[in-house]
């Protein structure tokens, strides 16, 4: 593309007598001539580069000089020019691109007008510049995306140093990776034990599809109330909730007569010794339960500590 004489318009009205104003209201702030001429150019192919270039303006020599401007509208961008050499013998013109002096203070910048992109990648703005965070928090985004400051909480808090502090008892079994021991408390009343031959109380729920619960040991202790236990047969865990003990075995077992003392005690089941059936013990909870018939007329409530690992079975 080249120079279209069409694009190419003079705003001030004589050779070298542009008339500068300095206010919107002339009267008010009054203009002064004699200074350069002005021009205007747009172009919706060329780049301001080739708008730029050397000679670009040749063809209207005779109407520039030096110091002359002209306001460059491109395909690309738009700058102010301004004419640096003009030679009408040789029919050559030159011009540079408006460059800004001094210094742009923050009334000037329209708020909300610096953008992410104007922000240089390796900018790396110092800490120091963020607002004030309080000691000991944390930023974290917000529901709406936005960083906000907060005090850490939950399980654990951090102080100023970046120490971190996870509170005490936080770290449970379901925390922890699944083939690592886990621990298990359950709470069972004197009635789920007289019952538990007819409805094995739970100790341990199935773990999921393709998992099997391997029991390392029960603690099962004692509170002592006023009556006696009585009848009951063997005790031991067991998977699943098949009554009457007849589940596939998964501890050692106790006799019925180990529970019936007239004092508060404590009783250990360990890891069974009877072969275990694959498919009716995958996916399947741990079960307190006993053989031969129900305990009857005791009133001790137990608390069963349950130590165990869930292990994948593919």
């Amino acid at each position: 593309m080249a120079f279209n004489i069409n694009r190419f318009v003079r705003v001030t009205v004589a050779f070298n007598s542009g008339r500068i104003t300095t206010a919107f209201n002339p009267s008010v702030t009054p203009a002064f001539s004699n200074g350069p001429a002005v021009f205007t150019y747009a172009s919706s192919t060329e780049t301001i580069a080739q708008v730029s270039a050397a000679n670009y303006f040749a063809d209207v020599v005779y109407d520039l000089a030096v110091g002359d401007i002209i306001i460059a509208v491109a395909s690309d961008a738009s700058n102010m020019l301004q004419v640096a050499t003009v030679d009408r013998d040789a029919g050559t013109v030159t011009v540079i691109g408006f460059a800004p002096t001094g210094v742009v203070d923050t009334a000037n910048i329209v708020d909300g007008a610096i953008t992410n992109a104007k922000v240089n990648a390796a900018a790396a703005i110092d800490f120091s510049k963020l607002a004030t965070l309080a000691s000991g928090r944390i930023l974290v985004g917000s529901a709406g995306g936005v960083a906000t400051s907060v005090v850490m909480s939950g399980d654990a808090t951090i102080i100023a140093s970046g120490a971190l502090t996870i509170a005490n008892g936080a770290v449970t079994s379901a925390k922890m990776a699944a083939t690592l021991l886990r621990y298990a408390a359950v709470a069972i009343t004197a009635a789920e034990f007289n019952g538990m031959y007819a409805a094995p109380k739970l100790l341990v729920g199935a773990a999921g599809a393709n998992t099997l619960i391997v029991l390392d040991k029960v603690d099962l202790l004692m509170t002592y109330g006023a009556a006696n236990y009585a009848a009951g047969g063997v005790a031991a865990v067991q998977y699943d909730s098949t009554a009457n003990g007849a589940g596939v075995i998964a501890s050692t077992t106790l006799a019925a007569a180990t529970f019936q003392a007239a004092v508060s005690t404590g009783f250990m089941f360990n890891t069974g010794v009877v072969p275990q059936t694959f498919t009716t013990c995958v996916n399947k909870g741990l079960y307190l339960s006993n053989i031969t018939g129900a305990f009857t007329t005791g009133d001790s409530t137990f608390v069963a500590h349950v130590w165990y690992k869930v292990v994948p079975t593919v």
